[in-house]
């Protein structure tokens, strides 16, 4: 079964549990995994009103939410290296900055998140040109919450930025054909902690799960982790892993701690507005490179030893017979960043209207990566819609 199919058949699955979750104590004889999950949800909700000051935040009486969401989402992918042209190629070459840059578009996203007073699962597909996914996981308390999300998407059209010296090509910005696209997977897995948990609801702001009230705000502290995978180690792109210094493919591991504020403003009966925002020290930063050797590497060497065959047909290697090969030395290297910061931001706005409710909601992040002869950064922001309706 794909993996489409089995989150889709998941949330389905969450769908359908309100019922048993429902069921009244004259249904002795329904099946073990029904009265388990009757328990369950009978916690829930003990521990989601537990210590809430209930003029601040409420807890509805219908405990699901389904939501349907549409998401408009855009990755954003710099890397920069620098070349030594004249000792891959000849005299005529200097140092080269070579610069791709992959974007994933402005992307728009559709699906479908089911939940019980907090705790859910979330799935979209891009319904535009770009390939991509979105996989979300939540789960929000009165004063802590956990959100996982995964983002894939590829794209065979970087645009390439270069400086330096080369014959005939130079200080330019230009369109770069991929035969085998640049797959990127993202994800970022948060947690926080509310110091003012009684009047103050993180969830009421993300996913509607309780209600608030009136106007406030809290400390928090919080936690991130983030992990995400560059590939490009096909064949068909042996001209760009030679240009990007033989490297082929790249993961970047994060783990940060901050603090910050969020605040809840409620204008009127129904209406909330929320921002958030989180400095965070990143103290663990870890870059894999991955190396690769080439026919075409080889070739521009053999041709440097040999500049009057520069000219001859052998220099031609079609594109679809392009190999690759792992590196004999340094296939992979391991790079331990220096601390750095982040910022975490959000904005959302939510109105409730009876059992229904629509919300809004903004995120951006910026994570970097550096070693040695590469560095670069993936910037991700997001807009999220949606429209819920509690069962």
């Amino acid at each position: 079964m794909r993996k489409g199919s089995i989150l889709v058949t998941a949330i389905l699955l969450v769908v359908a549990l309100p019922a048993a979750a429902d069921a009244g104590d004259g249904d002795k004889h329904r099946l073990p995994v029904f009265n388990f999950v009757r328990k369950i949800g009978t916690f829930i909700d003990s521990m989601t009103v537990r210590g809430l000051d209930r003029r601040y935040i409420d807890a509805p009486k219908k405990p699901w939410q389904i939501i349907l969401q549409g998401n408009v989402n855009q990755s954003d992918l710099k890397m920069k290296t620098v070349l030594d042209g004249h000792d891959l190629f000849d005299e005529s070459w200097g140092e080269v900055r070579w610069e791709p840059r992959v974007k994933s578009g402005v992307s728009t996203y559709v699906g479908l998140w089911a939940g019980y007073r907090g705790y859910g699962i979330g799935y979209s597909r891009n319904v535009g040109r770009d390939k991509g996914s979105l996989l979300k996981f939540g789960a929000m308390g009165g004063s802590y919450g956990v959100n996982l999300r995964i983002h894939r998407f590829e794209t065979d059209n970087p645009t390439v930025h270069t400086s330096g010296y080369m014959p005939e090509w130079n200080e330019e910005t230009r369109e770069f054909w991929l035969f085998d696209p640049i797959r990127v997977r993202a994800l970022s897995l948060d947690g926080y902690y509310l110091f003012n948990g009684k009047k103050f609801s993180y969830a009421a702001a993300y996913d509607q799960s309780v209600i608030q009230k009136r106007s406030a705000g809290s400390l928090m502290v919080g936690a991130m982790y983030y992990h995400s995978t560059v590939a490009y180690d096909d064949g068909l792109n042996a001209d760009l892993i030679l240009l990007m210094n033989d490297i082929g493919k790249l993961k970047q591991y994060q783990v940060s701690v901050g603090g910050g504020y969020a605040y809840n403003f409620v204008p009127c009966k129904g209406l909330l507005i929320n921002a958030m925002a989180m400095p965070m020290l990143v103290f663990y930063n870890r870059f894999d490179a991955w190396r690769y050797n080439s026919n075409l590497r080889e070739k521009a060497l053999e041709m440097r030893q040999n500049p009057s065959a520069s000219d001859s047909d052998e220099w031609d290697i079609d594109m679809e017979d392009f190999k690759i090969y792992p590196m004999e030395k340094d296939h992979r290297v391991t790079y331990h960043g220096k601390v750095s910061f982040l910022l975490d931001a959000r904005l959302s706005i939510t109105c409730n209207l009876g059992d229904w409710f629509v919300n809004a909601y903004g995120q951006l992040n910026n994570f970097r990566f550096r070693h040695e002869d590469i560095n670069g950064s993936l910037t991700d922001w997001y807009v999220n819609a949606s429209v819920g309706l509690r069962l």
